[in-house]
């Protein structure tokens, strides 16, 4: 059985503490931060900030111990997307609430960028996740999306609206005051949007900050799931992406249906 955490390199030494303290050896092991093992357990650090727990036993149990008293980062909001680069399905924005309520739990699932989490590990993660109660989403599918764009002409404005609208609400219920936002362009427009009194940061590969991994993971769930839901719709499987996939299917889709039915499903200023 495999268990993986996602952690700042900054926490290797605290973990090594830990791990010693449990009882587990060091290894030798080249290219990696460290690697230890003991008691059926195998544990090694990736210099990506991955931890990787493998054995038997209580996985879980053993990584609670481990991110116990942590010294993380709490009380912020963090913000990601999903399907902003995707032909077919909603634009998904969603905002999750890092309190040391939830910090716990949070580390405990291993939160990461969605992008590296398989399907079926993305749902349980996710769902979990929503039920803690600190996230809030805009899903805006194609037909309203279509709309959005056609009078804003201009995608960042859309995602700007959609990141500001999740800090504006997430302020609302927990006061919260700083806001880590997964950079999604050169300048910004959050400024002109946000409306509560929240210190923005937009930063590149945000993801390694556990609300906006979190945040992304339920955004990513949210869009495959409607995504599903769309599929169902048109009778046919609808791709994720932009790619030759998605294109061809956007043309077997347009043979078979007018208009009314492709704003449905589609986001209609791609190029196919």
């Amino acid at each position: 059985m495999n268990k993986v955490l996602k952690f700042p390199k900054e926490f290797a030494p605290l973990f090594e503490e830990k791990l010693r303290a449990l009882g587990l050896q060091r290894e030798e092991n080249d290219g990696v931060v460290f690697a230890y093992r003991g008691g059926g357990l195998k544990v090694v650090f990736y210099p990506t900030g991955t931890l990787l727990i493998q054995g038997k036993g209580d996985l879980e149990a053993f990584a609670e111990k481990l991110v116990s008293d942590l010294p993380l980062e709490v009380d912020y909001i963090g913000t990601d997307e999903a399907g902003k680069g995707d032909l077919f399905g909603p634009l998904v924005v969603c905002g999750f609430a890092l309190t040391a309520k939830v910090a716990k739990e949070v580390l405990k699932l291993g939160v990461r960028d969605s992008k590296s989490v398989p399907p079926d590990s993305l749902e349980k993660m996710a769902e979990a996740l929503m039920r803690l109660g600190v996230h809030r989403c805009v899903v805006v599918m194609p037909e309203a999306y279509n709309e959005v764009y056609k009078k804003l002409q201009n995608l960042n404005k859309v995602l700007s609206l959609g990141h500001s609208a999740v800090i504006d609400a997430l302020f609302l219920e927990t006061a919260l005051s700083r806001a880590v936002v997964d950079k999604f362009m050169k300048g910004s427009y959050l400024d002109c949007f946000v409306n509560a009194p929240v210190e923005v940061r937009e930063e590149t590969k945000a993801e390694r900050y556990p609300a906006v991994a979190a945040a992304s993971l339920i955004a990513r769930y949210l869009y495959l799931k409607k995504l599903e839901e769309l599929s169902k719709l048109v009778g046919m499987r609808l791709p994720p992406g932009s790619g030759a996939e998605a294109k061809r299917v956007f043309q077997e889709l347009r043979a078979k249906f007018d208009a009314r039915v492709l704003k449905k499903v589609a986001k209609l200023h791609f190029k196919v």
